[in-house]
């Protein structure tokens, strides 16, 4: 790719940024610190997070984001990696930003962005660091809600459900993503237990997987997501 052409989709991605919100990623997050990274970013909130790294699949299955009362907000990551090690990406589950105003006021979070926000932000820093990538161009798929029509209370399983992250298109570089939002204040889910509500899910792309990909030292093709059995009855919501 044209080193011109580059600098015009990072010029584009960090104009629709600053339109978009004020809070911007300024350096790369830790590996064990992205999801407070992308909390900020997604969700446009500076409140103090807990955030709770899962090793285990099952453990970040069972776990919910939520505001304890004494801990204040909880979010929770789990990061996916290749055979060789290396991270591939990393699924967070952060708080919705009508639950973080209804709780903190209403200067301190919003609105709810998208999952692609925070992978146009990591790409923003990348691209510093990329002086000739291999692609003709590189696009984040707009496309990220998951919807599940026949039940919309379990969009959960849905959301863990495997997909292809990254993928190559004619020369384009894809990245993909998944996620979705339970306000907390959403009439359908009322009668649902606080714990299931004021969610926002996001699939994200590793920021050194990214890196080498734009660099050639990595193929696409990634991916997340795992399949989850459900046992017995569904809930009347189930946000995993």
């Amino acid at each position: 790719m044209p080193m011109k052409h580059l600098t015009w989709i990072t010029a584009l991605v960090v104009l629709t940024a600053c339109e978009k919100s004020p809070i911007t990623l300024r350096e790369m997050p830790a590996a064990d610190d992205y999801c407070l990274a992308a909390q900020k970013i997604v969700t446009q909130t500076q409140l103090p997070m807990q955030l709770v790294v899962h090793e285990g699949f099952d453990a970040f299955v069972k776990s919910k984001a939520i505001i304890d009362p004494e801990a204040g907000p909880v979010i929770q990551q789990y990061n996916w990696y290749a055979e060789d090690g290396a991270i591939r990406g990393i699924s967070c589950k952060l708080k919705s930003a009508d639950h973080l105003t209804l709780e903190y006021g209403e200067n301190k979070a919003g609105p709810d962005g998208m999952c692609q926000d925070m992978n146009q932000a990591i790409f923003s820093i990348v691209t510093r660091r990329v002086r000739q990538p291999v692609w003709q161009a590189i696009t984040f798929d707009k496309d990220e809600t998951v919807v599940n029509e026949e039940e919309p209370g379990m969009v959960g399983p849905d959301w863990l459900a495997p997909y292809t992250a990254t993928y190559a298109e004619e020369g384009t570089l894809h990245i993909a993503s998944k996620g979705f939002i339970v306000d907390f204040t959403d009439p359908r889910f009322t009668a649902v237990p606080e714990r299931f509500r004021g969610v926002h899910y996001c699939h994200f792309i590793a920021p050194d997987y990214l890196e080498a990909l734009m660099n050639g030292e990595a193929e696409p093709g990634a991916i997340i997501g795992k399949t989850v059995e459900i046992k017995g009855p569904p809930p009347a919501h189930s946000g995993s």
